[in-house]
């Protein structure tokens, strides 16, 4: 097979043809999709059922994985569980923690940005698709940033936020996240401003996780990163993907928000199993942004 990538939108997004998971990919092959997610932020492969041994084997060719959250259905485990009903069929409490939690994500955000090291990128495959909604918004902010004014850049380069899940779960309900994963997972401090050291271009890392920014009031904090976000998910610089069974997408972390759309959470199944590639260190150290991080 040739492997075949094909842009989906002018400004971010490519489809990736002519390869199989199931049956491996040659280093060349690994190679190749390194560099479109650096230069595309987002990858669709179409026609690619895995199961979760398969998709975590190939996520791993990339690098290495993280851990599934605490609190959540497989904690501490490489694989994510992303539905509305459990592993022996169950569905879940539409109001109850673990459908709050997920249901989260319907906010823009990006994976894992509330760690000390925020993940490279996330590898989504649909085993089950709801019949109506369920869709995957992508916004980037790679073009977000290059968008902005002279002024605008200056003002926020070199800035800290800081991450926090708790956060963006109160936002949907004091329910959607227990006190155990807010012990374990505290606010922590990211850049701003994120630069690929691979190709030097630069994003914002923006998004319902962050509580505050420092060296700001907390209204002015939220104003900045409201504003942010809508310039990112503008039309333009937005892709939504339609689910079909057997679909994976990888998107970089680094480079673009996402959201879950919603859909009917107790007439509907979905399942969709997300691996996650770690990234390669913190963003801040020591209140001192990292170069490329």
């Amino acid at each position: 097979m040739t492997i075949e990538i094909r842009p989906l939108t002018p400004v971010f997004g490519a489809r990736v043809t002519g390869l199989s998971v199931r049956d491996g990919l040659a280093e060349a092959d690994v190679a190749a999709l390194d560099r479109a997610l650096d230069e595309f932020s987002v990858l669709h492969l179409p026609g690619q059922p895995v199961t979760d041994e398969e998709q975590v084997a190939f996520t791993a060719r990339f690098g290495p994985l993280e851990e599934t959250l605490p609190g959540a259905v497989g904690a501490g485990s490489k694989v994510a569980r992303m539905s509305n009903y459990l592993p022996d069929g169950t569905l879940k409490d539409p109001n109850g923690q673990s459908a709050l939690f997920t249901r989260a994500n319907n906010f823009w955000h990006t994976d894992s940005s509330f760690k000390p090291v925020p993940a490279r990128a996330s590898m989504l495959s649909a085993r089950e698709v709801a019949t109506t909604g369920g869709d995957t918004e992508f916004a980037s902010t790679r073009a977000a940033y290059e968008a902005l004014a002279p002024a605008m850049k200056a003002k926020v380069e070199g800035l800290i936020a800081y991450h926090d899940i708790a956060h963006s779960r109160l936002k949907l309900s004091p329910d959607a996240v227990t006190a155990e994963q807010r012990a374990k997972m505290p606010p922590v401090p990211q850049a701003l401003v994120r630069t690929n050291p691979r190709t030097g271009r630069k994003s914002l890392l923006i998004g319902s996780h962050i509580c505050r920014i420092e060296g700001m009031a907390d209204d002015e904090a939220e104003a900045l990163n409201a504003e942010l976000v809508a310039l990112a998910t503008r039309p333009g610089h937005t892709y939504r993907h339609k689910w079909t069974a057997g679909d994976i997408v990888v998107w970089d972390n680094r480079a673009v928000l996402h959201r879950g759309l919603p859909y009917d959470e107790v007439a509907d199944r979905r399942l969709m199993i997300r691996t996650t590639l770690a990234g390669a260190g913190p963003t801040v150290i020591d209140g001192v942004i990292q170069p490329g991080a």
